[in-house]
């Protein structure tokens, strides 16, 4: 278990310097829009990535984004770099907040969520509603991203084309 820890953080310090070296713009420019493949294909390994970095698979993201990215044709360096993004250590308290936001409309604790303490131990009590919340939250924040990001690719591969 150790080892596999880590790794995890191994993995996250090799994506922080890479996306620190390279910065924003130029990481957008050449490995989202100069890549190979079609825009849907990167729409839909962004989503991934991003489904797999919200969902509460913690400790398995690396490996998970990775497998199904090769089983299902995608970039899997687009859903790798994505799934990083979305579990920075600055993001988790949100993510937690909004997977038991989204959770609490399908499974009601004993008294609501705006009542209770914003803590680990409140997690731990209501451990089914992250676990529902989170799996709602990521795969409605994936399918937007997935369409916002298809649409970006899209118009600025059409200004591209117009300059060319």
């Amino acid at each position: 278990m150790k080892n596999f820890i880590q790794n995890s953080i191994q993995s996250q310090k090799i994506f922080y310097r890479y996306f620190r070296r390279k910065g924003f713009k130029r990481f957008f420019k050449e490995n989202i829009l100069e890549t190979d493949g079609s825009n849907k294909n990167k729409a839909f390994s962004i989503a991934l990535g991003i489904f797999i970095g919200l969902s509460p698979f913690w400790g398995f993201h690396s490996v998970l984004v990775i497998s199904l990215a090769v089983i299902l044709k995608l970039n899997k360096f687009l859903s790798f770099i994505f799934s990083q993004i979305i579990s920075l250590p600055f993001f988790v308290p949100f993510t937690i907040a909004a997977s038991l936001f989204f959770g609490s409309y399908f499974i009601s604790g004993e008294k609501p969520l705006t009542e209770q303490e914003f803590n680990l131990e409140t997690v731990k009590e209501n451990l089914l509603q992250y676990i529902i919340g989170s799996l709602i939250f990521a795969s409605l924040f994936s399918v937007i991203a997935g369409f916002i990001f298809y649409f970006l690719m899209k118009f600025f591969k059409e200004k591209k084309e117009k300059t060319h």
